[in-house]
């Protein structure tokens, strides 16, 4: 049976889509760090003005973009870098307007109307702009996080996404001791307007930074140093229906752009542990103060491109680097765990007997049936035999596992602890944009970001038995391409990547060892390469464990990848303006 829709369906569907086209009569862009400016341009007599000429300024950058005003009278000028701009119209037969101090910021979309006075264009009217200009053609709600914020508030590790609970309707509900730009889960833990936490996309540049853990939880793949951020805007809001991704809000950030004059920061900064109390529990136990270490620097440089007789790249080409590394030794102590004795190493148990009968060990090799039972021997004082310890496991026990550090309880549980144990981390983040204008009509800006953690930890034995290393991973990349195809045509194209990598090991010393150092027979070497063969996992009933490769995933945990090709069209047709957006992600888990 074939399906025809009805005729009603058909006319319903054709009157939605032309409401939604006539009322689509301002610029809205979605995950989107630039604005736009848009208005009218006018005579004294609320005439309006066609062909006029409409140029902005960067004034940072000395780039400008130029169209012309259409048959209504309206320009519109697209995919603006958030900053300080100076508006120019020129007619002939009109003075000549010049309108300094336009401040956009991120995801903005402003009005601007203008009114030419009769005269010459050699003549000029200038006007300042006293008050901000306000968003008044998006429906969105939202707060902008400007560049005097982000540099100016004292920001816990430079982590510019501690800003975010600025915005009314936010809050945290992840651990706050958790905030270094390395702890990907925790530093995005914010709900918005009473979503769950970690349901909130970012973005960066307009390319997603977020990827996937369990239970579908967002995680932040990529976090940029506090230096190198513009501005960013929490939407809170999104009443766009091109947002996706997301159960809750977006925020939107900004990367610098370079200049025109070179410019650049560094910083360092040191925690002592002399400035630092002891933990309450640790004073109470007569322990000392943990050792611990915390350093952290970076630094930004950016400006045109300039090669000394080869290139200059002012009011065309420029470039913003930064750089973050923080090494840190913090501790974690896992807690109190059981470890044999001296006595128990040479298999005299006989303490265990005296605290309870319930530790009496049975001889294996006397098992016999008597009925429907079978019947094991007590080992004669709960001590087992010399010739009956496996002499892997005394090498192992011997050669590995540390003596205990304090006599426990009545049976000797918890009678091991390293209050003291330090996890290692190791963090360096690098960004490189580039922008470039080749004319009027073609402009594009590329941007990759990454970093590489790890930290070893565990390392409860202080030797290769024990110890774990965390790794995470982040690649980041934007491409954005700007082409004013006609004066009532705009097309932007971007691609972005974005690939986050976490994974565990055992301690990497291990890595190749040599299976008969504990008595195993040489041909185990063999049978498995250097890359693979680790120290074997050694189970104690009871007893604290080695790390073993039984007991870590040796290669990745957790590999997202998103890609993203977002392909918008803005067309104009007298003071109508519809925009076509696409946006086309992939992305796989692993």
């Amino acid at each position: 049976m074939t399906y025809k829709p009805k005729k009603s369906a058909s006319i319903i569907f054709i009157a939605v889509f032309a409401v939604v086209i006539l009322f689509a009569t301002k610029p809205v862009f979605a995950q989107e760090s630039r604005g736009s400016v848009t208005g009218k341009v006018r005579d004294s007599n609320q005439s309006i003005i066609s062909g006029a000429s409409v140029m902005l300024t960067n004034v940072a950058m000395g780039t400008t973009v130029s169209m012309t005003t259409n048959e209504s009278g309206v320009y519109n000028a697209l995919y603006l870098i958030p900053g300080t701009y100076q508006i120019t119209v020129e007619q002939t037969g009109f003075k000549k307007y010049v309108r300094d101090g336009l401040v956009l910021r991120v995801n903005d979309s402003i009005e601007i109307d203008v009114v030419l006075e009769i005269g010459d264009v050699s003549d000029l009217v200038t006007v300042s702009s006293d008050a901000p200009a306000l968003d008044t053609t998006s429906g969105s709600i939202g707060q902008v996080i400007d560049s005097r914020r982000v540099a100016e508030l004292p920001i816990p590790h430079g982590d510019p996404f501690k800003l975010i609970g600025l915005a009314a309707g936010v809050t945290f509900s992840r651990d706050q001791r958790l905030d270094r730009p390395f702890e990907p889960t925790h530093i995005v833990g914010y709900s918005i307007d009473g979503t769950r936490a970690n349901r909130s996309d970012v973005t960066i540049d307009g390319v997603s930074s977020t990827s996937t853990a369990n239970a579908g939880e967002v995680i932040a793949s990529f976090v940029p140093p506090q230096d190198l951020v513009q501005e960013f805007k929490v939407q809170t809001s999104t009443f766009d229906s091109s947002f996706g991704n997301t159960e809750g809000g977006v925020t939107n950030i900004s990367i610098k752009s370079g200049t025109n004059n070179f410019h650049g920061t560094a910083y360092y900064t040191k925690m002592a542990p002399g400035l630092f109390a002891n933990d309450f529990f640790a004073n109470k136990n007569n322990l000392e103060r943990p050792d611990f270490s915390y350093d952290r620097w970076g630094g930004t440089v950016g400006g045109p491109v300039w090669i000394p007789k080869v290139y200059n790249g002012r009011n065309k080409t420029f470039f913003m680097y930064g750089i973050e590394s923080i090494p840190e030794s913090r501790p974690r102590n896992n807690g109190v765990a059981n470890i044999p004795t001296e006595k128990m190493r040479n298999g005299d148990f006989s303490e265990l007997l005296a605290a309870n009968a319930a530790y009496q060990i049975y001889n294996p090799f006397t098992a016999r049936r008597e009925g429907s039972r079978i019947r094991r021997d007590p080992f004669q004082g709960n001590i087992i035999p010399a010739n009956l310890i496996n002499p892997v496991a005394r090498k192992f026990v011997d050669t590995y596992l540390p003596l205990p550090t304090s006599t426990g309880a009545a049976d000797g549980a918890g009678n091991f602890a390293q209050p003291d144990l330090l996890e290692n981390i190791k963090y360096l983040s690098n960004t490189i944009r580039i922008d470039h204008v080749f004319n009027q009509n073609h402009r594009i800006f590329g941007r990759g970001s990454w970093y590489n953690r790890d930290s070893d930890y565990n390392n409860y034995y202080r030797n290769i038995a024990t110890g774990n290393v965390f790794l995470f991973k982040s690649r980041q990349g934007a491409i954005d391409h700007v082409w004013t195809m006609t004066p009532s045509m705009v097309l932007n194209l971007r691609y972005g990547y974005n690939r986050f990598i976490r994974g565990t090991d055992s301690n990497p010393g291990n890595i190749g060892f040599d299976l008969t150092s504990l008595g195993f027979p040489s041909y185990y070497n063999t049978l498995i390469s250097d890359d693979v063969r680790r120290f074997p996992r050694f189970d104690i009933n009871n007893y604290h464990i080695s790390a073993g490769v039984a007991d870590q995933r040796i290669d990745l945990d957790t590999c997202g990848l998103r890609r993203a090709v977002d392909d918008n069209r803005n067309f104009y047709s007298g003071r109508l303006e519809i925009q076509l957006p696409i946006d086309s992600q992939s992305g796989t888990q692993v």
